[in-house]
C-alpha cells in the first residue's frame, strides 16, 4: 500500500526537525559553550603605593634607591642615627646650656609650647585631607632591603594623624597660659602628651626618610606642577633640622 502524499510530506518535515536537534545533543558541551571572562579583583593589599613609580630604583634622579640594598640599609641606619645624635646632643648638652646662660630664651622657649601643640593638631588634621600624599610616604614593603611593616599605608597615616590630634590637643591644654589649664591637668597632662608625641616622632622617622631615598612626592597642592614633585636636598635638610627641633621641644615638656 502506497503512503499518501500527507504522510510523505509529514514524515519529511518531523525528520528535517529532528535532525538539527540530534546534532545538537551529540556536540560536545565545551564546544558549544563560549569562554567565561574571569573577573580579577584586586587584591586588598595591593595599594597604588605598591605599584607606584617612585617604588622603582633611581625615581627622578633617587641616588639611595639607586644603589644595592646593602648600600641603601647602610645609608638609612646612617640618617637615623645622625638623627637620634643630634636630638641627644639637643636634649642633653644644648638645651641645660640654653636653660643656663639665656634663661630669657628658654622662658620664651615654654611660652611656645601650646603653638607646638598646635602644631602637630594641624599635621593630623592634615592626614586625613591630603591623605594620598601621605600614603605616598609610606616605604613599600622591602624597601632598602628589609622594611616589611604590617598593615596598610592607610592604616599607619590614619592612626598616626588620629595620634598626632590627641597628642596636640592635651599639649596645648596642659600648656594654656595665663593660667587657664585646669590644675588637675597642669601636673601630667603636657608630660605624657609630650612623651607620646615625642616616640610618633620617631615612629614617622621612616616616611620622612622614604622621601629622601626614593623621590615619593609626599602631600602636594593640588596644582603642584612638575618642579614641586621631588624635594630637593636641601628641603630633606631642614626636615630633618626640624625633625630634631620638635623633638628638643617635646623633650623640655616632658622634663619641665
Amino acid at each position: 500500500m502506497r503512503p499518501s502524499v500527507a504522510v510523505v510530506a509529514r514524515a519529511a518535515a518531523f525528520a528535517r526537525v529532528a535532525r538539527p536537534r540530534a546534532s545538537r545533543a551529540r556536540r560536545p558541551a565545551s564546544s558549544t559553550r563560549r569562554p567565561r571572562a574571569t573577573r580579577v579583583s584586586a587584591s586588598p593589599e595591593l595599594e597604588p603605593r605598591d605599584v607606584a613609580p617612585w617604588t622603582a630604583p633611581g625615581y627622578r634622579g633617587a641616588r639611595v634607591s639607586a644603589l644595592d640594598e646593602r648600600a641603601q640599609t647602610a645609608c638609612v641606619l646612617a640618617v637615623w642615627a645622625a638623627i637620634l645624635l643630634g636630638t641627644y646632643e639637643c636634649c642633653e648638652v644644648v638645651g641645660p646650656a640654653t636653660r643656663a646662660l639665656a634663661p630669657e630664651l628658654a622662658a620664651w622657649s615654654a611660652r611656645s609650647w601650646p603653638l607646638i601643640g598646635l602644631t602637630y593638631i594641624a599635621a593630623g588634621a592634615a592626614h586625613f585631607a591630603v591623605h594620598d600624599g601621605f600614603t605616598s610616604m609610606m616605604p613599600h614593603k622591602g624597601a632598602w632591603g628589609f622594611w616589611n611593616l604590617p598593615g596598610s599605608a592607610s592604616f599607619h597615616v590614619n592612626w598616626t594623624g588620629v595620634a598626632e590630634i590627641l597628642g596636640g590637643f592635651g599639649v596645648v591644654l596642659g600648656s594654656l597660659p595665663f593660667g587657664l589649664t585646669p590644675d588637675f591637668c597642669e601636673s601630667w597632662l603636657t608630660p605624657a602628651s609630650a612623651a607620646g608625641l615625642f616616640l610618633l616622632t620617631i615612629v614617622v622617622t621612616p616616611a620622612n626618610t622614604y622621601m629622601w631615598t626614593h623621590n615619593s612626592p609626599g602631600p602636594l597642592p593640588p596644582n603642584a606642577d612638575e618642579s614641586m614633585q621631588v624635594l630637593p636636598w636641601q628641603g630633606h635638610l631642614a626636615r630633618a633640622a626640624l625633625q630634631i627641633f620638635l623633638l628638643t621641644m617635646l623633650h623640655g615638656l616632658i622634663v619641665r
